[in-house]
């Protein structure tokens, strides 16, 4: 179904804006989506921490099915990254709800290949066994082996190679724990640009920045954290997306994107989607990731929820 057009404002600091958004999927069944990795032929990868089953999704067809790819034994899904042309690092474990942790024996990463066109070639690239909770996944550009990924309980980060299945921390700093008796969210979505890991940490509410180098194979540290903003009130940060004119789009629990524009430029929060007083689309939103393809995909923003709701958001009316 489509949503009423939504009026596309001119932006400024601390602006409050809304932009013509689009229902593309809801599961019959409110199925947590919790984050998604868009494929060379514009199609999506979905993951959920509910399901064993890494599912697809074609955002651009009326009524897309939502289809099987690839079912784990035994694990749910969290993290998905693209880390060589439709070749992608997906985070799985078994989760005990009770301790809010992974199964012992259960974390690893996974590597699915669907470069050939035919069936999925899946393994299991790495296990991480010293691990509690990882959620977000990012690559390392200029190191196709290397992911990273954020251990939101333990508050740091692990580097693993999916080629040689070395696991080690990569870098561990106050700024990634939660400051909260455990179990409490903290470092949650992490993305690497331009010599820089960019995260969110939930319970502190913050989105920062800390510098990393790559050498011999390693990521490293280099610098302190610089917080470039915080989310208000009671809202909380996720996973986030980086546009084509480096603009960040944060979902931020429990029914808003925050943008930063630009994070190079350290103008820190430039305001909201969906904002208090604003027309409400999303529900708890957990990932965003921009489409492939022409010009419309690419500035269209693809929101997974916590309710089973795939959201594709037209950004192309903001001008800063």
């Amino acid at each position: 179904m489509l949503f009423p057009l939504l009026l596309s404002l001119v932006v400024c600091t601390a602006a409050s804006f809304t932009f013509p958004t689009r229902l593309v999927f809801q599961s019959p069944t409110g199925l947590f989506l919790e984050n998604l990795a868009v494929r060379p032929n514009g199609k999506l990868l979905i993951t959920s921490p509910l399901s064993t089953t890494l599912h697809t999704l074609d955002p651009t067809v009326e009524n897309p099915t939502f289809d099987e790819v690839y079912t784990f034994p035994n694990v749910t899904l969290f993290g998905i990254a693209e880390v060589q042309p439709d070749v992608y690092g997906i985070i799985a474990f078994m989760v005990n709800a009770t301790t809010v942790s992974a199964v012992p024996g259960t974390l690893a990463i996974w590597r699915v290949d669907l470069s050939s066109g035919g069936p999925p070639v899946v393994n299991k690239a790495a296990d991480v066994p010293d691990g509690v909770f990882l959620d977000g996944l990012s690559t390392v550009p200029g190191d196709p082996d290397l992911v990273l990924a954020a251990d939101t309980i333990a508050g740091l980060v692990w580097q693993i190679n999916l080629r040689t299945g070395v696991v080690r921390v990569a870098a561990q700093d106050e700024a990634f724990a939660a400051g909260a008796p455990a179990p409490a969210f903290g470092i949650n979505g992490l993305h690497v640009r331009g010599g820089d890991l960019y995260f969110t940490n939930s319970q502190k509410k913050t989105f920062s920045r800390v510098p990393i180098s790559v050498r011999g194979g390693n990521v490293g540290q280099t610098g302190p954290v610089q917080v470039l903003g915080s989310a208000n009130g009671t809202n909380t940060f996720d996973d986030f997306a980086f546009d084509a004119e480096g603009r960040v789009w944060v979902a931020t629990a429990s029914n808003t994107f925050t943008l930063f524009f630009p994070p190079a430029q350290g103008n820190g929060m430039l305001g909201q989607l969906n904002a208090p007083g604003n027309p409400v689309e999303f529900d708890s939103p957990t990932s965003a990731a921009f489409g492939r393809g022409g010009v419309a995909q690419q500035h269209t923003l693809y929101v997974t929820t916590m309710t089973g709701q795939l959201i594709a958001v037209d950004t192309t009316g903001i001008h800063v």
